[in-house]
């Protein structure tokens, strides 16, 4: 009877699935070939070919032996990954948009349906190196691959809960079918928890990587528990039923996976833990110790992770053994994954352990992964081509319930039929005649059921299948006819009060609506008989408005605080601001004895000498748990200052969408009282005090307009000091108020605001509902309003009507010829970009006066002491001794002055404009060069009749051969290096360029140099920002982008590490961390010195003295230490040469070593010879351009001086040359 009932091929895709139908003995269906044969047997299991795919990325990439090379093919192996992801996912769409019914068969197979997990650990696979190899393309791209970790998450979790319950509830296994894939929908949880601590890792905000680490900490209790429980099932199925049959034998493999991956994820959780919870408040004091606490225990628990695995991947391999031959299946790719991340738990243990036999194993496990690879997917690429593996194994229940669903319709209406001829009861098959052999054709049918075949429960499936074919246009109808619905209600219906906090729009509704309505429509007869009669009444006091419900209450028992902050170019201000702090804390005890409150001794801070991010990104924590008041006493230049860092801060905070809009709240309040000169500018407009006044909007947008009290302004030429008084006493009375109360009391609407508007004005033209409008009142307004209302004027004046539909009769326009000129004879000039060194500012005075030669608005040079040293003939420098380059010959300059960093040891004087972004004019490459030249010549011309010089090397002196972009500022954040660049090779003068390791983007933009250097003055996060004092709130990663650039161009460029060695900073046990960073690097070589003290004040503010200056034999053995442990590390470095005269060492790599001697000097001819012939973007190495072996008398234990040339004490006179002693 089947076979007579059968549905015709053109029936969906039912024919195509049942492979004895008459349709397929003759024709193919259109379902079983081509493309929709691929996507309907396209099955979640395709994505662990991304998951091995990308696990082998990640391996390549982090290999603890690398190379340029294998890097390269790590990426490639990422695009690889990249592009098999989207292709897979693109068909598991087409599959459940095309045949959504496949979905129910596919969920109810109880194996094809656990490798729904595949799918989140493929997608982590991607994030994981879209943080680990695009971090250098911003923090844009760390969100992203944070946006999509949160989708990872939720897929996580969704198949972590989902699948096991759907395997207890539905496909209920028993315990002999169990295997090792029950694993596949919870591991994605462990695998999400491990790729939470990379991009927490990642982040720059502390707090989002807090949540995420928190987050991963959960994930992966869940995972692991879970995993526990299911690897004790699946041991518990083995010991009792043997090992799986041959087709499933892959699996054995599988447990590998959570453990492997639990461990790598729990060592990296720790470690970001160590760095995250110090600068969070959890856990109070105890935080430090804490996260290591979680960073030792994360070790110690993958240790006994990787041990388990250890023995479960030998009991999988004597599994495998045992097996003779089993068939390839997509379960083949289950090798590569867990071995994957059982490699990455060992590389996680070797650099945690900082151990050769972990790191050995790594390579080991990595290229087995790597060969596994190839032979798997050799393997799956041929059968894809031939079709055979396209197969979905739950296609045939889909098949087999169709089927059988078709018979037994078919069936049953032969039955009804047969039973109606035979005057039977019809509709009841158990007692028809044909019931027998119905149950002998048709045994799987249930014919002892004596209700209607169309059964209640049939009707829910068929309405659960056809909710399941359209449910996209459904969703899709309803949305649309509700965003319709919303769009037309929200033009069409009246908008009526709102019911939720009235009295949140109650107050700006009466002052700003509803009684300027009143106003403007009230009769306007009697207006102007009032106009007519006399001037406008004038009634004292201000009507108050309702004080708002005090919703958080002050803990009035916590101290108050009050920090001065103040900025000084020229010191006038910082004595002001000591003479006032003198005031303040003779007005202390007052202060407390009338609030009531304690008070803690008010504190005077230097702009240039505090870290803004402590103080304005939330309000200071050095001090404990306090109430504060910050006060800016604060004078404005026309010049670069810290004014203008302090005020791109301050922007920054304000829009940075990470940072609160009001970080500042906690505040009691603050205030800002600033100087000018009104001799240079008169008026506010023109530019009076004009810092402060930006200070004072952006604090009051930052602390949610807690202005304490209005902005004071003096005049330094005159009345300053009885304006700061003023100022003062209104000061310390609102600090009292606040201290007492807990608030800034009730005020006007607008009271606080950034910028000034026209709320307070309008509220007091009210008077009994009588208010008079002229326009000489208004007019004067707006001429009180400043030249910033100008446009807005001439606004009103076009908009004026003739026909009186304004309300109030047509005026003359006043005009005022009497102070009409005095008004317009000066005009607020356009503030374009400034000057970075203008001739006229202290900073141009302090360079010139250090020996600087300025050169157009940003550039100096200056004639070095060794310059003048060498054409003495008393030495030259280590340039001379370490690369062969004549210091006489030299030329030092910078085409930026500014820098990012305010170093402790730089010599600067504190004058220097910084900065993170370019804000100056820009001057062009070929006035700079010129100038510098012509600058350099004047200062050389000088020297010609100081005692000493010699004939032979000045001549050689007016011939500039090398330029040092070494000088104060940072070179290359100059917009035009690169041409500055070529116009000195073009003239053949070589360059040596140095940069602090801030501006990645611009050390990747950089072609050609000579010798590339970057500062290196600290080892870790935490010293580098003691140390360097860095502007950018991500310093530390640029820091590491910088390092990656670096060692990218190790193999074009000549580069080299500078160590600058502080006593008390950065040398005391930090040889490790050193190391680390080289090993990163990997320069050419690796300078080390010992700073030099200036003596300035500058330095003695940032805490350095002559107790920070380490003596050389400090150096020497730092060098030896450092150069020992980055040998244990497999780094072939060693100490090429010294010059102990300018306490410098310099660590040379091993491809600069020919026939056992070090050749560390440049050959500047073939340099030269390299560039005309290739190019700035050329192929060539720095081993091309190698010059001779390094000079006896430079290498390591000789000292370094110039055997030439005589060595003299600071009298003069000749010092006897004798070998510095080494250290062994």
């Amino acid at each position: 009877m089947s076979d007579k009932t059968t549905t015709p091929c053109s029936n969906g895709q039912t024919a195509c699935d049942a492979p004895t139908r008459p349709c397929e003995s003759t024709l193919p269906c259109k379902e079983n070939v081509g493309w929709r044969r691929v996507v309907r047997n396209f099955t979640p299991s395709w994505f662990a070919v991304c998951m091995g795919t990308g696990i082998v990325s990640i391996l390549l990439h982090n290999l603890p032996y690398n190379a340029a090379w294998l890097q390269y093919v790590s990426y490639a192996f990422f695009g690889l990954n990249v592009i098999l992801f989207v292709t897979f996912l693109g068909l598991s769409i087409a599959r459940y948009t095309l045949y959504p019914e496949i979905w129910g068969a596919m969920i109810s197979h109880p194996g094809q349906s656990l490798f729904l997990g595949c799918f989140p650990m493929a997608f982590a696979t991607i994030i994981n190196m879209m943080v680990l190899c695009c971090k250098q393309w911003g923090d844009g791209f760390i969100y992203l691959a944070w946006a999509f970790w949160w989708i990872d998450v939720c897929l996580s979790v969704a198949t972590c809960i989902t699948m096991p319950f759907i395997v207890m509830h539905r496909h209920r296994p028993g315990l002999q079918n169990i295997t090792a894939a029950l694993l596949l929908p919870i591991v994605p949880a462990v695998v999400a928890a491990a790729s939470g601590g990379i991009v927490a890792d990642a982040l720059p905000d502390r707090a989002h990587a807090m949540t995420t680490v928190i987050t991963s900490y959960v994930l992966w209790g869940i995972g692991e528990s879970f995993s526990a429980c299911v690897l004790a099932l699946y041991f518990h199925r083995l010991t009792i039923h043997s090992i799986p049959p041959k087709e499933v034998i892959v699996s054995v493999f599988l447990p590998i996976g959570p453990l492997g991956q639990g461990g790598f994820g729990i060592q990296q959780l720790g470690k970001v833990a160590m760095k995250l919870l110090p600068e969070s408040t959890a856990f109070g004091s105890l935080a430090l110790r804490g996260g290591e606490i979680l960073y030792v225990l994360g070790v110690f628990l993958a240790i006994m992770m990787w041990g388990f695995a250890l023995v479960w991947l030998s009991f999988a391999l004597i599994s495998i053994a045992t097996m003779q031959s089993f068939p390839f299946n997509m379960g083949w790719w289950g090798f590569t994954f867990p071995l994957g991340v059982l490699a990455t738990c060992t590389s996680a243990l070797a650099e945690n352990l900082d151990s050769d036999f972990f790191k050995v194993s790594t390579t080991i496990l990595s290229l087995s992964v790597l060969l596994l690879w190839v032979v798997v997917a050799m393997r799956t690429i041929k059968l894809a081509i031939t079709g055979e593996m396209f197969h979905a194994p739950c296609l045939k229940d889909l098949r087999d319930k169709s089927e059988a669903a078709g018979v037994w319709f078919a069936d049953q209406i032969a039955a009804i039929r047969l039973a109606m001829r035979n005057d039977e009861r019809e509709g009841d098959p158990t007692k028809i005649r044909a019931v027998p052999r119905l149950q002998q054709s048709h045994p799987e049918m249930d014919w002892t059921n004596n209700s209607s075949p169309l059964r209640l429960d049939s009707f829910v499936d068929d309405l659960v299948e056809a909710w399941h074919i359209h449910r996209t246009p459904i969703i899709f109808a309803v949305l649309a006819v509700l965003v319709a619905a919303r769009i037309y209600l929200h033009i069409n219906v009246d908008k009526t009060e709102l019911v939720a906090l009235p009295k949140l729009y109650q107050e700006p509704e009466k002052v700003v609506i509803k009684e300027k309505t009143a106003v403007v429509k009230a009769e306007p007869e009697p207006k102007k008989d009032v106009k007519s009669q006399g001037p406008r009444r004038i009634k004292g006091g201000l009507a108050k408005k309702p004080s708002k419900p005090v919703e958080v209450e002050m803990d009035m028992t916590r101290p108050v605080l009050v920090l001065v902050f103040f900025s000084s170019v020229t010191t006038k201000t910082e004595k002001l601001a000591k003479e006032f702090m003198k005031t303040l804390e003779g007005s202390i005890d007052e202060l407390a004895s009338k609030s009531g409150r304690s008070f803690q001794k008010p504190e005077l801070l230097d702009m240039t000498e505090i870290d803004f991010d402590d103080y304005f990104i939330s309000p200071s924590k050095v001090h404990g748990d306090v109430d504060q008041v910050y006060l800016f006493l604060i004078p404005s230049y026309n010049i670069d200052s810290i004014n203008d860092t302090f005020l791109e801060h301050l922007q920054e905070t304000h829009h940075d969408f990470r940072i609160d809009t009001a970080s500042l709240s906690p505040l009691l309040g603050y205030s800002v009282f600033g100087y000018g000169d009104k001799e240079n500018w008169p008026t506010e407009p023109e530019g009076f005090c004009f810092q402060a006044k930006d200070i004072d909007k952006w604090m009051a947008k930052l602390t949610g307009r807690k202005r304490a009290y209005p902005v004071g302004m003096g005049d330094m030429g005159s009345d300053h000091v009885e304006r700061l008084q003023e100022w003062a006493n209104g000061v310390l009375e609102v600090v009292e108020h606040v201290a007492r109360t807990g608030n800034l009391g009730e005020g006007l609407p607008g009271s606080g605001a950034p910028d000034e508007s026209d709320v307070e004005e309008e509220a007091e033209d009210e008077d009994d509902g009588e208010v008079l409008f002229d326009d000489e009142s208004n007019d004067s307004k707006k001429k009180n309003t400043g030249q910033a209302l100008g446009d807005v004027e001439d606004l009103g004046a076009m908009i004026r009507k003739d026909d009186g539909s304004t309300g109030a009769p047509k005026a003359p326009l006043p005009i005022d010829f009497t102070s009409y000129g005095a008004s317009t004879k000066k005009k607020t000039p356009v503030r374009g970009p400034k000057e970075m060194v203008a001739k006229n500012s202290p900073t141009y005075a302090s360079l010139t006066k250090q020996g600087y030669a300025i050169v157009g608005s940003h550039s100096g040079v200056k004639t070095c002491r060794w310059t003048k040293s060498a054409l003495r003939g008393r030495g030259s420098c280590y340039k001379f001794s370490f690369y062969g380059i004549n210091s006489h010959q030299c030329m030092e300059t910078t085409p930026s002055l500014s820098c990012s960093n305010k170093c402790v040891f730089c010599w600067r004087h504190g004058t220097n404009p910084v900065g993170t972004t370019w804000r100056w004019v820009v001057d062009p490459p070929d006035l700079i060069f010129d100038g510098v030249k012509l600058n350099h010549y004047k200062k050389i011309k000088m020297l010609r009749g100081m005692p000493g010089v010699r004939a032979e090397r000045f001549a050689e002196a007016m011939q500039i051969r090398h330029c040092a972009l070494s000088l104060v500022g940072e070179p290359i954040f100059y917009p035009y290096i690169n041409e500055f660049l070529e116009m000195l090779h073009a003239e053949r003068i070589s360059s040596f360029l140095v940069c602090n390791a801030q501006h990645p983007d611009q050390l990747a933009a950089l072609k050609a140099v000579t010798q590339l250097y970057v500062s290196i003055d600290a080892a870790d996060k935490e010293s580098l920002r003691r140390i360097d004092r860095p502007l950018h709130r991500d310093f530390w990663e640029r820091f590491q982008r910088c390092l990656d650039i670096l060692r990218e161009k190790r193999f074009h460029h000549r580069t080299v590490f500078r160590l600058t060695l502080v006593k008390g900073f950065n040398v005391d046990e930090e040889i490790e961390n050193y190391a680390r960073l080289v090993e990163k690097g990997l320069p050419c070589f690796v300078e080390i010195k010992g700073v030099t003290y200036c003596g300035t004040s500058t330095s003695s503010n940032a805490g350095l003295s002559m107790s920070n200056v380490p003596f050389y034999w400090e150096v020497q053995e730092f060098v030896l230490a450092l150069e020992k442990r980055l040998q244990e590390k497999g780094l072939n470095y060693g100490i090429a040469a010294e010059h102990a005269h300018s306490c410098c060492i310099l660590l040379a790599s091993d491809r600069f070593k020919v026939d056992g001697k070090w050749h560390t000097t440049i050959d500047y001819k073939k340099f030269f010879d390299l560039l005309e012939e290739r190019g700035v973007d050329g192929d060539w190495k720095p081993e091309d351009y190698m010059g001779e072996a390094t000079p006896e008398w430079a290498t390591w234990g000789n000292g370094g001086f110039d055997p030439r040339d005589d060595r003299v004490d600071r009298k003069g006179r000749k010092i006897e040359a004798a070998k510095v002693p080494t250290k062994a």
